[in-house]
């Protein structure tokens, strides 16, 4: 079967013979990794990254003669990388386009199976692309090396391949393992935790601003002092809060972070929407009755979300090829990643 399905045009029909006359719909692409997180290359296994924390105190009475030195230590502590190997493989054989609008598009003679340099194939690498954008975005949040579907105890709707989430452990769940040991750090949306998708799903625009301003306030005095911290939040939070601004008749314009991503503000920090959070907790954490915490939000420096990688050129790159004698087109994105919390105790997370 053809990668691109072309099984709903009729086969001959004038007006789809170009298959570039496809129009492209409207889908939600995932951010650039390096606009939210913090990227670290030349990262193998087992690499460590050591951090300087703070020295201890100083400063005491004035001594006279022979003065006795006094304490001073300065505090590190460090972060082991343990990066997983990824891939996305496809095969396509040219002979799956007979009797299809793509046949148009392909080679002619002996380069016939070669679908290099065709049309079609630039449709589909342009796709997986895309695809490739949202793999980082899900492994990264959403990855859980116990991962499981609802029917065995998990979180992963039913009929989900689990393949798709077990590489590493995300930020979501790094979060939850921290906050475990540190409630303070921990905000609960109530809504959340209703028995039924339509009751979860009504976030008020007080509700909004009150998951914001507990969060703030919740942050570790470090952190806010810092002037880097952020919100990262679902839509479903950035739409209550933009409800609460225009209740109160308060600008609630999305501006561009430097960035270019579209944020609104709360105390000043930025609250930047991820849509795409809402749209693979709905998609991917279907529970049936109910979502798994359908609204999310994390206060945090985007220092502090590591991602771990050989090189970046792996982010992006989508390597096709032609092998004559099996006459299949390959497609291969492959590389290794790794994400980290790499500072447990500077961020405040709510769900």
């Amino acid at each position: 079967m053809a990668k691109l399905d072309l099984s709903k045009f009729s086969f001959g029909v004038e007006e789809i013979r170009d298959i570039n006359t496809l129009v492209f719909d409207a889908l939600l692409e995932a951010p650039e990794l390096g606009a939210i997180h913090n990227i670290f290359t030349g990262i193998r296994a087992n690499k460590e990254i050591g951090f300087i924390t703070e020295g201890g105190l100083v400063g005491k009475k004035g001594q006279g003669c022979d003065p006795v030195p006094h304490d001073f230590q300065i505090g590190t502590r460090k972060v082991t990388w343990n990066p997983v190997p990824w891939e996305v493989f496809i095969k396509e054989c040219a002979k799956d386009l007979d009797q299809t609008a793509a046949l148009y598009c392909r080679n002619t003679g002996t380069n016939i199976h070669n679908l290099e340099n065709t049309d079609y194939m630039a449709i589909v690498v342009e796709v997986l692309s895309k695809a490739v954008k949202k793999f980082f975005i899900r492994i990264l949040w959403f990855g859980d090396v116990d991962a499981a579907n609802v029917a065995d105890g998990g979180l992963i709707t039913n009929g989900v391949d689990i393949e798709y989430f077990d590489l590493l452990d995300g930020y979501f769940k790094q979060l939850q393992v921290a906050v475990t040991s540190k409630g303070e750090l921990l905000v609960t949306i109530a809504q959340n935790d209703k028995t039924s998708k339509n009751a979860q799903m009504e976030l008020s625009g007080e509700d909004a601003y009150s998951i914001l301003e507990k969060m703030y306030f919740a942050a570790p005095i470090a952190m806010r002092s810092s002037g880097k911290m952020r919100f990262l939040v679902t839509q479903s939070v950035a739409d209550g809060y933009t409800k609460y601004l225009q209740g109160k008749n308060l600008e609630s314009t999305y501006k561009n972070t430097v960035d270019g991503l579209s944020a609104l503000k709360f105390q000043g920090v930025d609250v930047i929407p991820m849509p795409i959070w809402d749209e693979m907790i709905q998609s991917y954490q279907d529970k049936g009755a109910t979502f798994y915490k359908p609204h999310r939000a994390v206060l945090i420096e985007q220092a502090n979300l590591g991602v771990g990688l050989p090189t970046e050129e792996e982010l992006e790159n989508v390597d096709v090829w032609y092998d004559k004698t099996k006459r299949h087109n390959y497609m291969l994105a492959a590389g290794e990643i790794d994400a980290k919390l790499l500072n447990d105790t500077r961020f405040v997370y709510a769900q």
